[in-house]
């Protein structure tokens, strides 16, 4: 329903249909309600089990723009009353406000102010006064809150427990109404809002969005620097004229007519629309427009050197792309024919007769992405950047000029096809786009108002829901308009790379606010000379007919009467060299199907060579599947391979017709892959997965994870370690071990959805039957076990390998021993009661880093809790960090026992209810599974056993669990990731030199060798020699003792630290199970393996 106040807000409610839970709950309860706390389920490990060698967590994360923090469904959590609801029945509400005023509205004397006016927005009301008290309050009750300013937009959202949604608008609404936004709160916010852009400073997409927007011409608004830091806000800022125009601002844009609200709950519509009336109806108003940007001009948008200047970019990570950038018109008022999606599709095809095949194939490029991004930059009422970005190889690099050729003939192919052929093209997307629309998983309210808010303001009421998914119509004039613009030669042509092409001395120029190191030439007479003269190409053609369409969408659940269906996976088979699990779908009515696979084999583990190895065998299987299976991705199907501790991981999900064409292809892959690879080819993807090493090894929250896992870890090895190997894979190497691979292996396997069990062994036969495989011989090398720390403090420090980042990411890790459900459910209650003390104390009032977050981590079967801190060793020393962390753990102790009873009580009862949430799609439920599977724990009713065990839970009975800990068996592991100190750090605008070389600390004659590398007629050849003179030279050198470390265990070797510890017996669940549980239909696999 859509609905408009008298004070010009406008307003989108949903009302859930889903039956609410018979507890209690009738109605939203009033803002002076009892509270609870909330327990969140962390996405910062991907893939727990497979994926991150067994580790899974749940944590209580705080961070005032998280990405993640939508990735999985929230709970409701409401408190005071009995839990008596079912397992899986529960919900939460969500509201989304969408206000009209972004950083292209924001004064150009104090950029970044729009951002920073979102942040002082939460600083409390004149009716709830105290900081930061409504995003307490949401949390207490269960939910989550967050906020982003984009250039048009700033968008506030939150979830809470239904019950709590009455009292969460009160708090909510007073910010809006009256926000105090006191000059004291205005200091520490601003150290956050630095804090924030410390930690996206290095990331090359943010750097080039802003190298290309001050490339503005004049009069356009996009020429602004949107992150804010204190160089923005506070160097030549008066604090009083700050002040003063955050509050006219606010007075001025953050009022009812031009604000847009999305709210969804199990609420009845007309209760929906009541609650916004009485929370929104009194918000301001007055008589000032939003900024209209439709009357600009988008063919005048950028300067003229956007188009006529080659710009050469120097890049933080090791990467090398060819980037070209078109301006098209504002695309959403061409939302019903969506040229810019379908050009996006076919630019950005990877199936035969496509650029990015034809790249491939010759081993110029490995990647490309065509397409707009969605933030507000690329697209806006002005205009949208169209973007084809191709990651280059070394060989790619030389031969620029044949990629620009081929470039140029796919672009112009598109403009010289037929209108029928392209007609026919776009109708088949419109049919797969039509099902995918029919047939989308429910998303989480979460996500979902977010989403809606922002099609609200964009398009008409009857078209809110369909409008960013539907073709509705082929309309060859507007698609006309699209490829004409992409006809000329009139678009931004980057090239980023750390080799400098041939006629460029040094990257002389640096970017203002981001410092990134560029250079510029007119574009070259050449390069025109190819576009001019550019020809069709036999090998470049419009995509074929698909045939991973899905045609047969019969539901098996319902075509077999609906019969009674176990809420667990059932085990169809185990024996010596796979494992078999089955759900067949009887709650989402979705003709889809998850398929996962865990080749399980003892190479990874045996040194290092093989565990790198692993990781270029994957990297070639997906080379090698890539042009077949591309079209299947188009067609709502998916797949990805990933490496993990033992093994490959496989996983496919979509239309459950043809979705076993996709595992029989890669695993024809496995096989083949071998003999299809040549010296060319080993030596691209060698230095291609070198380049991916090393860009994670510059990230130090990646690095300080990589560390802790390896000490953790019985069998694990640094990336730093496999970084150095790569360089001495030799082809006969590399094709043995393929060869070898897929011979002896343990495969554990999960089919769940719109299946059949026979289907299912199906599956799992045709992938035996191709794999050949038999079982494994070595079981040690495939076992799982985590190392027992030493009792007392042990301690790793290690600088950050990049010497121009200042981020110094801290983690206190707390091994607590072998996990149980009891264990695993005292971590989960003790993170709740941390996670509000925790932001207030380190976040808000001592400003010690923009993220900080508890996790309880379970290792193989370990359990332990983490508290992490990333911070800027420019602002607080990595010591001075540690030591608050350090306090805060000692105090946690005294928080709970300082809880008054009721309130325990209350927050015990809110956990209980978020185990209770409902899976909204079947994808959460499969991964719940899998994991449980991978884990080797097989606990597929755990969150029941866990609401079963929280009931019981004392007080008394975590104090004792938690002091015992303490007194008795404290094992504590400080990873310390410390970041560098740069000259002017108070006002640096970012790195100035991030070079690999530098980076890395390589004496100071790289410079020269770094330039010989660059001679030739061409580019210079390639990296060969640079990569060769810093193979050694990639290192991590472990810090030794400081005089703080009177009583720690300082670790400088990590393989001597572990040689003499214990290790912790593994202690598997039960995947034999019941006899009964053994399908009758498993002879069918048994037939594959002595066919095999």
């Amino acid at each position: 329903r859509n609905i408009r106040l008298q004070n010009g807000l406008r307003a989108l409610l949903i009302a859930d249909p889903t039956p609410r839970p018979h507890d209690g709950f009738t109605t939203s309860e009033s803002s002076d309600s009892s509270s609870d706390t909330e327990n969140k389920k962390s996405g910062e490990d991907v893939d727990a089990g497979a994926g991150d060698g067994g580790e899974s967590t749940s944590s209580s994360c705080s961070e005032a723009s998280s990405t993640e923090a939508s990735s999985t469904p929230r709970s409701d959590t409401t408190g005071g009353e009995s839990s008596e609801s079912e397992e899986g029945d529960e919900k939460l509400a969500a509201c989304a406000l969408l206000i009209d005023y972004g950083s292209f509205a924001e004064p150009v004397q104090y950029p970044g102010m729009a951002h920073f006016l979102e942040h002082m927005i939460f600083m409390g009301s004149e009716k709830y006064p105290v900081e930061n008290i409504f995003d307490a309050h949401i949390k207490k009750c269960g939910g989550f809150s967050n906020a982003n300013t984009d250039c048009e937009e700033t968008l506030f959202y939150f979830e809470v427990a239904e019950k709590h949604l009455d009292s969460s608008l009160d708090y909510f609404t007073a910010l809006m109404k009256a926000p105090l936004m006191k000059k004291e709160a205005m200091q520490r916010e601003r150290m956050s809002v630095d804090s924030e852009f410390q930690q996206i400073v290095n990331d090359d997409e943010t750097r080039r969005d802003q190298l290309l927007a001050s490339l503005a011409a004049p009069g356009f608004p996009h020429g602004i620097f949107t992150w804010g830091n204190m160089k923005s806000l506070k160097n030549n800022v008066k604090d009083d004229e700050l002040h003063k125009v955050l509050h006219e601002a606010q007075k001025t844009h953050y009022v009812a007519n031009h604000m847009y609200l999305c709210l969804q709950a199990r609420l009845p519509m007309d209760e929906l629309e009541s609650l916004v009336l009485r929370h929104f109806a009194e918000i301001p108003n007055n008589d000032v427009k939003a900024a209209d940007l439709t009357q600009f001009d988008f063919q005048l948008a950028f300067k003229p050197e956007f188009y006529e200047q080659v710009f050469f970019v120097k890049p933080v990570e090791n990467e090398c792309k060819l980037e070209l950038t078109w301006v098209l018109p504002n695309v959403r008022k061409y939302y019903r024919s969506k040229p810019d999606q379908f050009l996006s599709y076919l630019l950005g095809y990877e199936g035969r007769g496509s650029l990015c095949a034809y790249l491939r194939r010759r081993l110029w490029g490995l990647n490309l992405i065509a397409g707009i991004d969605e933030n507000g930059f690329d697209m806006n009422s002005m205009y949208a950047l169209f973007n084809v970005c191709i990651y280059l190889t070394d060989d790619g690099f030389i031969h620029l000029d044949d990629v620009l050729t081929a470039t140029f003939a796919y672009v112009k192919l598109f403009s010289e096809a037929s209108p029928g052929s392209l007609k026919t093209v776009f109708e088949e997307q419109k049919s797969i786009e039509d099902t995918n629309f029919r047939f989308q998983a429910q998303r989480p309210a979460f996500d979902n108002v977010q989403e809606l808010v922002v099609s609200s303001k964009y398009y008409p009421p009857k078209d809110i829901l369909t409008a960013k998914d539907i073709y509705y119509e082929y309309d060859e004039e507007e698609l006309g308009v699209f490829l004409g613009v992409l006809n000329q030669m009139k678009f931004n042509l980057m090239i980023t790379s750390r080799v400098k092409y041939e006629d460029v001395v040094d990257y002389n120029l640096s970017e203002e606010w981001f410092g990134t190191e560029y250079a510029t030439l007119p574009m070259p007479e050449k390069w025109c000379k190819l576009w001019k003269e550019s020809k069709p190409m036999d090998d470049l053609f419009l995509p074929e007919a698909n045939r991973y369409v899905t045609e047969d969408f019969t539901l098996f659940w319902h075509a077999d009467g609906k019969p009674e269906v176990s809420p667990l996976p059932k085990k169809l088979l185990k024996n010596d060299v796979c494992e078999l699990w089955f759900r067949q779908d009887d709650k989402y009515d979705l003709p889809e199907a998850h398929m996962a696979f865990y080749f399980i084999s003892p190479l990874p583990r045996k040194d290092v060579l093989n565990n790198a190895m692993t990781g270029l065998y994957e990297e070639l299987i997906k080379f090698y599947v890539s042009e077949e299976l591309y079209p299947a991705s188009s067609a709502g199907l998916a797949y990805s391979l990933s490496t993990s501790e033992k093994g490959l991981c496989l996983k496919v999900s979509g239309y459950n017709e043809k979705l076993h064409l996709l595992v029989e292809e890669i695993a024809k892959g496995m096989v083949n892959v071998a003999e299809t690879v040549n010296e060319e080819i080993l030596a691209a993807f060698c230095k291609n997965q070198r380049k991916n090493y090393f860009n994670l090894l510059i990230k130090p929250r990646v690095l300080n994870r990589d560390i802790r896992l390896c000490l953790l870890e019985q069998i694990r090895f640094l990336i730093v370690d496999k970084y150095k190997c790569l360089n001495d894979v030799t082809l006969e190497e590399l094709r043995q071990f393929m060869s070898q691979y897929p011979k002896e292996l343990y495969i554990q396997v999960l089919v769940q959805g719109n299946y059949t069990e026979e289907s299912a062994h199906n599956v799992l036969n045709s992938v035996i039957t191709r794999l050949n495989c038999k079982p494994i011989k070595e079981r040690q090398l495939v076992e799982d076990r985590t190392v027992q720390l030493p009792l007392g403090t042990s301690v790793i420090r290690c600088l950050s390998l990049n010497d121009q980042d200042t981020n110094t990411v801290i983690t206190n890790f707390y091994q607590m021993g072998p996990n149980s459900i009891r264990v695993e459910s005292i971590l989960d209650l003790m993170m709740m009661f941390v996670d509000e003390p925790l932001f207030d104390q380190l976040r808000t009032k001592e400003q010690l880093g923009y993220h900080v977050g508890a996790t309880v981590r379970l290792n193989y079967g370990i359990a332990g809790y983490s508290i992490m801190v990333n911070s800027q060793e420019s602002k607080t020393a990595a010591s001075y960090v540690e030591g608050r962390i350090e306090a805060f753990r000692v105090k946690m102790l005294q928080i709970l026992r300082q809880m008054p009873q009721d309130e325990y009580e209350h927050s015990r009862d809110s956990l209980i209810k978020l185990k209770q949430v409902a899976d909204v799609a079947l994808t959460v439920e499969t991964g719940r599974n899998w994991d449980e599977i991978t884990n080797e724990e097989y606990l597929f009713d755990r969150r029941k056993r866990q609401i079963e065990v929280l009931r019981t839970l004392g007080k008394a009975e975590i104090i004792e669990f938690l002091l015992n800990a303490d007194t008795n068996n404290l094992r504590k592991l400080s990873i310390q990731v410390i970041g560098h100190k740069l000259p002017d750090s108070d006002s640096q605008s970012g790195p100035e030199d991030t070079s690999e070389a530098d980076d890395m600390e390589v004496d100071s004659s790289s410079d020269e060798k770094e330039e010989s590398v660059r001679t030739g007629k061409n580019v210079g050849g390639s990296t060969d020699d640079l990569f060769a003179m810093m193979e050694n030279k990639v290192n991590i050198e472990f810090l030794p003792r400081t005089p703080d470390d009177e009583t720690n265990n300082v670790i400088v070797n990590i393989a001597e630290f572990k040689k003499d510890l214990e290790v912790y017996p593994k202690t598997k669940g039960d995947a034999d199970g019941d006899d009964d549980n053994n399908c009758a239909a498993a002879h069918l696999i048994e037939d594959a393996l002595g066919k095999a």
